[in-house]
């Protein structure tokens, strides 16, 4: 497989760990490579002579769990250092944790840009500059000064002028994935999103019914009041009915073209969004 080159999209789970060693050799670790037996190795997905990362893609925040399984994997090997990248960022708990473990956290979005997710990782970058300045290992040249202060998941777009960012590759958005026709929705979806229309429909079922067999509804009317000593308007029951079935064809009318105004449909799905809702969580680990 080819190797990952500054630039290109990170589309994949294995183009996100070529992406994380990448950057990994270009911040300290020039014998960071990713690991083809992952899985058998406590999850490592980078591995160098000094460092162990692990690459989450997709899936949500990285949370502490995640952490103390990287944790785990380095064993007693307490020399090496801990590096963890991920896309949708971090929990609190999962940052206190990293701070508490000297552990490097970094974001990426799917142009290859890092931004650092704690103070650990602004160190790495500082560290970086330094040796770039007192001509140590080729890092790459960089537009912007190190950053000082890390970026919070909770504030991914805190600069955007590139002042927390390193950027490696050029900023242009992701392919989103060819439109390929519709699909049909499960037949749970297809009730919960035309519910309206199934309330409808049933008010009026009810109110033809009863308009249809008024006497044989009169007659269980009676009945009811001789046992229970309640008494049934018949009457109501249809307009009632009717009222709600009206009221809910309306407002199922008013979904729908909010729906279709929205580029949604009542019974289907594009079929490119399945297609990539499979391939996230296909990547989750």
């Amino acid at each position: 497989m080819s190797e990952w080159v500054p630039g290109r999209h990170v589309l994949t789970p294995r183009e996100a760990e070529e992406m994380a060693a990448h950057h990994m050799r270009q911040l300290g670790h020039p014998d960071a490579r990713t690991n083809p037996g992952r899985g058998a190795d406590g999850g490592l997905d980078v591995t160098a002579s000094r460092a162990l990362a692990q690459v989450k893609f997709r899936g949500g925040r990285a949370g502490r769990p995640d952490l103390q399984r990287l944790y785990g994997a380095r064993a007693d090997r307490t020399d090496l250092e801990l590096w963890f990248f991920t896309g949708p960022g971090y929990s609190d708990e999962a940052v206190e944790y990293a701070d508490r473990h000297a552990m490097v956290l970094f974001t990426f979005d799917l142009a290859g840009a890092l931004t650092p997710a704690n103070q650990a990782a602004s160190d790495v970058l500082d560290r970086a500059a330094a040796l770039l300045a007192s001509g140590g290992f080729g890092a790459p040249a960089r537009d912007a000064s190190p950053p000082r202060r890390a970026a919070r998941p909770s504030e991914p777009d805190a600069a955007p002028d590139g002042a927390t960012r390193w950027w490696d590759g050029p900023q242009h958005p992701a392919p989103e994935p060819e439109f390929t026709g519709w699909r049909w929705v499960s037949p749970g979806r297809a009730v919960r999103r035309n519910l309206l229309l199934v309330v409808g429909v049933l008010a009026a079922a009810a109110a033809w019914l009863v308009g249809a067999n008024v006497e044989r509804v009169e007659h269980a009317a009676a009945t009811v009041e001789r046992l229970t000593g309640r008494v049934v308007d018949v009457g109501a029951v249809f307009v009632w009915s009717s009222g709600v079935a009206l009221a809910a064809v309306v407002l199922y009318v008013v979904q729908v073209a909010i729906m279709f105004r929205l580029g949604k449909h009542p019974l289907k799905v594009p079929a490119g969004r399945r297609r990539r809702r499979q391939r996230e969580r296909a990547s989750v680990r």
